[in-house]
């Protein structure tokens, strides 16, 4: 039963995650740029771009607005199962004169540093990246001899931050953890990042792929979850109700430097009483190419109502499969 608890609600905290402002996606002008085409359309013209056509298939979407100010089309792109966005680019011009074109860009060059940070240049074009986005600055000459500014946007992060709500870096597929306490021994994502979990039911989220309220299938009906988050858009404290065993469980968690748990702490109500406490601290101690941890020293107390304290350290380690980019 204890167990069970730990797992259960761990498993609802990896894959929940809120924010207003999501700064882990690919971003245009500062606001972010990923999701279904009916959230991407939905901001856009909030931002002043107006829709002005369709490809027939329905899996190219045009707009026309300002870019950085100055006039621009943009081409946006969906994944026709999904219907997610799956790339985007703007286009600037034409330009017949050097003049005019270099200075151009040079000031989106400024825009896109300010946004996205360093670049590097390669094959004539400029590329920012981070590990949600890349961005790609060029110069295309048309068959009339004048040239177009292009910036192309292509998401690197998967949409839902099921996985990137856990800490996990990079497109994870599979984990499978030895020595599990605080997880399951097995965690399945799917390609756009979503827990493949069929207990975790009514999922909503919210428009930047984040989980804002789900139910727990048990064996008393159900729970339900809310969560708090701190201006790093990460979890700080989780609880979860089931009315039916009149059971109430709060998880609070505190990060280190490197943006991982380092610590979390468990209380479970019975009515307005605490029976139960759990305090685990992490000490990760090897991790992959990604930077997601491999082997882990697990310190844990524990305490009961009834009972008196334990105190256990557990040695982890975990196997990390990964989608192909």
């Amino acid at each position: 039963m204890n167990r069970f608890i730990i797992v259960i609600c761990f498993l609802l905290s990896a894959c929940c995650v809120w924010s207003q402002t999501d700064m882990r996606c690919v971003q245009l002008q500062g606001h972010p740029l990923e999701g279904p085409i009916d959230s991407v359309r939905a901001q856009l013209l909030a931002n002043d771009w107006t829709e002005w056509g369709q490809s027939n298939d329905s899996e190219d979407f045009y707009f026309r607005g300002k870019f950085y100010g100055i006039r621009a089309k943009l081409l946006i792109s969906i994944s026709p199962s999904s219907k997610l966005l799956t790339s985007a680019y703007v286009t600037v011009g034409p330009y017949s004169t050097e003049r005019m074109l270099n200075q151009n860009l040079q000031y989106f060059l400024y825009k896109l540093k300010e946004h996205h940070g360093e670049y590097v240049e390669r094959n004539g074009a400029w590329i920012f990246m981070d590990d949600f986005s890349s961005v790609k600055l060029s110069v295309v000459a048309n068959a009339n001899g004048s040239k177009d500014i292009r910036v192309f946007y292509l998401p690197m992060g998967s949409y839902y931050k099921d996985a990137v709500s856990m800490g996990l870096h990079g497109l994870v597929q599979e984990i499978v953890t030895e020595n599990a306490v605080a997880e399951d021994q097995f965690l399945r994502f799917s390609q756009d990042g979503q827990l493949e979990n069929p207990d975790l039911t009514q999922r909503q989220y919210d428009r930047y792929g984040y989980l804002v309220k789900a139910q727990m299938t048990e064996q008393e009906g159900y729970s339900d979850v809310s969560y708090e988050y701190d201006s790093n858009y990460r979890l700080i404290r989780r609880t979860l109700i089931n009315k039916a065993a009149a059971i109430k469980y709060i998880n609070e968690y505190t990060y280190n430097e490197q943006d991982e748990i380092a610590s979390q702490q468990q209380k479970v109500f019975k009515g307005d009483e605490c029976v139960m406490t759990i305090n685990m601290h992490n000490n990760y101690m090897t991790r992959d190419d990604q930077g997601n941890w491999t082997t882990n020293s697990l310190s844990l107390s524990y305490w009961e109502k009834g009972s008196p304290s334990q105190q256990t350290t557990v040695l982890q380690k975990r196997t990390l499969v990964y989608w192909e980019e």
